[in-house]
C-alpha cells in the first residue's frame, strides 16, 4: 500500500495570505505546503481524504484521473471546498463516486453543494457538474480492496474523524484521543498526524502532544501534517525525537 500526503498544511497553508512564511525558510522548499490530503493507494483501490481548496492541484501534480471514493474527516472548509473539483473525476471515469463521511458531514456537504448529490443521466447530458454517492462511516468498513477503519476525535469543538488502513492510520485536525481512539490505533506501524503549532493550542495539537501520543502509540515512525508557519521543516527535523519527522507535500510512504 502506498500513502502520498497530498498536502501537509493547515487552514492558510504555507506561506499565509495573512502573515507569509512565519517561521518557515522560504528556501526550503518542503515548507510550501498546500492543504492537508492525502492518497490512499493498493492495487486498484484509490482513495482520497478530504478534497480541499487546493485538491485540483493536487490531483493534477498527482497524476490522479480516477478515485474509488473520498473520505471525509470533517466539514470543515480546508477540507471540503475543492468538492467541485472532483467534477473532473466524474467526468474521467464517466461515472459516480462514492464518499464516506459521518452524518453531520455529509448533511452539510449535501447543503452546501446540493448540486453534486443530483444524478446524472450520461444518456442525454455531459458530466458538468459533481456526481457523489455519499455513505455514512461505520467503525469498519469497505472501500475497493481496502477495509478502513474509523474513530472519532476530539476537535475542540467538534469531532473529527481518523481512519485506519491496515498498519497506517491519519489522524488529522486532532486536539485529543478517548481511549476507543487509542485502541484503534492499537498496533499501527505509521501514523501521520496533524500538529499545527509548537504551543498549546484550542482545538489543533501541538508538538510536545504529539510527541506524548507518539510515545504512547508507538508507531515505528509518527509523521507530522496540518502543520501552521510557526513549524520550519529543518528545525522540526534537528529538533523532535526519534520516531517522529515532518512530513511535506508530495511525500510517499510505502505501508504495510
Amino acid at each position: 500500500m502506498r500513502v502520498t500526503l497530498l498536502g501537509t498544511g493547515a487552514a492558510g497553508g504555507v506561506p499565509m495570505l495573512s502573515v507569509g512564511w512565519g517561521a518557515c525558510d522560504p528556501a526550503e522548499p518542503r515548507n510550501r505546503r498546500l492543504r492537508s490530503s492525502i492518497l490512499v493507494e493498493d492495487g486498484d483501490t484509490r482513495i482520497l481524504v478530504d478534497s480541499g481548496p487546493d485538491v485540483r492541484e493536487q490531483l493534477l501534480t498527482a497524476d490522479v484521473r480516477h478515485l474509488t471514493a473520498v473520505l471525509y474527516t470533517h466539514a470543515h472548509a480546508d477540507h471540503i471546498h475543492g468538492l467541485d473539483e472532483l467534477r473532473e473525476i466524474n467526468r474521467a471515469m464517466r461515472a459516480p463516486l462514492d464518499i464516506w463521511g459521518d452524518a453531520d458531514t455529509l448533511a452539510d456537504l449535501q447543503h452546501r453543494f446540493a448540486y453534486a448529490f443530483e444524478g446524472i443521466d450520461l444518456a442525454t447530458q455531459p458530466i458538468f457538474r459533481p456526481w457523489l454517492i455519499p455513505h455514512e462511516l461505520a467503525p469498519s468498513f469497505q472501500v475497493g480492496g481496502l477495509t478502513v477503519r474509523s474513530f472519532a476525535q476530539d476537535h475542540g469543538w467538534t469531532t473529527s474523524w481518523g481512519f485506519r488502513f491496515g498498519d497506517f492510520a491519519y489522524s488529522t485536525d486532532v486536539l485529543s484521543l478517548d481511549e476507543a481512539a487509542f485502541a484503534a490505533l492499537a498496533g499501527v506501524r505509521t501514523w501521520v498526524v496533524g500538529c499545527l503549532t509548537d504551543q498549546p493550542h484550542s482545538t489543533h495539537a501541538h508538538v510536545a502532544k504529539v510527541v506524548d501520543w507518539h510515545g504512547r502509540v508507538g508507531p515505528a515512525r509518527t509523521i507530522l501534517t496540518h502543520m501552521g508557519p510557526g513549524l520550519d521543516y529543518r528545525t522540526l527535523c534537528d529538533t523532535l525525537p526519534a520516531g517522529i519527522e515532518p512530513g511535506y507535500d508530495g511525500m510517499v510512504l510505502d505501508v504495510a
